[in-house]
């Protein structure tokens, strides 16, 4: 329609020049049909474009509204003092010409501009702040966080170690984002906090991969965190470690200490209990496969996988 508006001014230019000049009223109808059907559609679109942004459309009404009073404004002079003369059909055509080409450029362009010029303006600023953040998150990590570290692996006091701990899982969740909570690796991480705040251990968590949290997965978390409960419970050390990684085909997890182990071809006692019931049966459930491997003083390995 927008289209078919533009050639029509260029028949009413051809009709202006070579055909003789109707009444006032009818110029005025003509003028305004012309320039309603190249204008009206795209301020339409625009309109359609620009709902939903107030400061936009706030632009687009007040353009609108200039441009339909210029129009009425310079039809009714030209039908009300001038009179039908030529001079009277001139102002018309200008003024309504004017009006149109008034809403064209500002309630159609001038928006689009803006809308145009504030995003730019957003993505500059977004990127200021990334960069910031940027060189906050370096800087904590080089200072803080250290820090941090060096207190948790230092100090012999209970307390002080967990208040470290946490403090440095905090931070560092501020720093680098939280991610979901149906998410397998940040449940493995949770559970490794929550033991490391329970027992008072340090657990040194390496993580590669993730996906959703489904039976399957569950079921691999329940068994890490079963695996560093009796270490942080029997291994009679404060340190250990878990590798947890997911690939397209299996989940795989690896939970290792060194501490006093114990002989896995006794079938009684603690360890081999909290295995069975905690670790073995949970993974084998859902067609997973756990494997215990422990060297009296030497420490245990525990090894999950679980098929995807």
């Amino acid at each position: 329609m927008g289209c078919l508006g533009f050639c029509s001014l260029g028949v009413l230019a051809w009709a202006v020049e070579y055909t003789p000049r109707p009444s006032l009223p009818v110029v005025v109808a003509i003028m305004l049909t012309v320039v309603g059907l190249s204008v009206v559609p795209w301020t339409r679109l625009a309109a359609a474009r620009l709902r939903g942004d107030h400061e936009a459309d706030r632009l687009f009404r007040r353009v609108v509204a200039l441009s339909a009073s210029a129009a009425t404004g310079g039809a009714a002079i030209s039908v009300f003092l001038i009179g039908d003369t030529p001079a009277g059909a001139g102002v018309a055509m200008a003024s309504i010409f004017a009006a149109g080409v008034v809403a064209l450029v500002g309630a159609v362009l001038l928006p689009w501009i803006y809308l145009l010029a504030r995003t730019i303006t957003r993505e500059r600023a977004a990127r200021v702040r990334a960069e910031e953040r940027a060189e906050v998150a370096a800087h904590l990590h080089d200072s803080v966080l250290q820090a941090l570290t060096l207190i948790h692996k230092r100090t012999e006091e209970p307390e002080v170690r967990r208040l470290a701990r946490g403090t440095e899982r905090e931070l560092r969740a501020w720093l680098f984002g939280r991610p979901s909570e149906d998410d397998f690796a940040a449940a493995i991480a949770e559970l490794v906090a929550e033991v490391e705040d329970r027992y008072a251990v340090t657990v040194e968590l390496v993580s590669v991969g993730s996906r959703a949290l489904d039976a399957r997965t569950r079921a691999v978390a329940g068994a890490v965190r079963e695996a560093l409960t009796n270490a942080a419970k029997h291994a009679g050390v404060r340190e250990m470690s878990v590798l947890v990684e997911v690939t397209e085909t299996e989940v795989f997890a690896l939970a290792k200490d060194r501490g006093r182990g114990f002989d896995p071809s006794v079938h009684n006692g603690p360890h081999r209990r909290g295995i069975v019931d905690s670790i073995e049966g949970r993974v084998r459930q859902h067609g997973g496969m756990a494997e215990v491997r422990s060297i009296p003083g030497e420490g245990t390995e525990v090894e999950l996988r679980m098929p995807l």
